[in-house]
């Protein structure tokens, strides 16, 4: 299993841009893209990306909003508003693939939270699967 951290307010999977043939990543996703990255070589310390069916799991924390009062952000917890969750592990599993798993379609089970918490961040953990469920 490897797991890491990305420091900072997490960022959804977002459709390219574009003006109109030519078509982009948007320059936020693209710098967080690279986060992950980095965060991914330096977990998996130069180890042999997975080859078999895994499992991931990404908790994305959010920051509670300033203007939110206190009682609503003292009871706060899940995070049900937008981005969607599939857009968080999207953008994490196209960072990650190849450097965590050959191929992200090697991801068999998957696992997503949107919390509030104290620190915003997102933490990735990948983990082999054997046998059968």
């Amino acid at each position: 299993m490897i797991a890491f951290q990305i420091p900072g307010e997490p960022v959804a999977f977002a459709r390219s841009g574009g003006k109109g043939a030519i078509r982009f990543t948007p320059k936020r996703q693209r710098d967080f893209m690279a986060l992950v990255q980095l965060a991914a070589s330096k977990a998996m310390d130069n180890q042999v990306p997975f080859t078999g069916p895994v499992e991931m799991v990404v908790r994305a924390v959010y920051l509670v909003p300033r203007s939110w009062p206190k009682k609503k952000a003292d009871a706060a917890w899940w995070r049900t508003s937008k981005p969607d969750a599939d857009n968080v592990a999207k953008i994490v599993s196209d960072a990650i693939n190849t450097i965590v798993f050959a191929d992200d379609a090697q991801i068999a089970s998957l696992t997503v939270q949107k919390v509030y918490g104290p620190v915003a961040g997102v933490t990735v953990s990948v983990s082999a699967l054997e046998g059968r469920p």
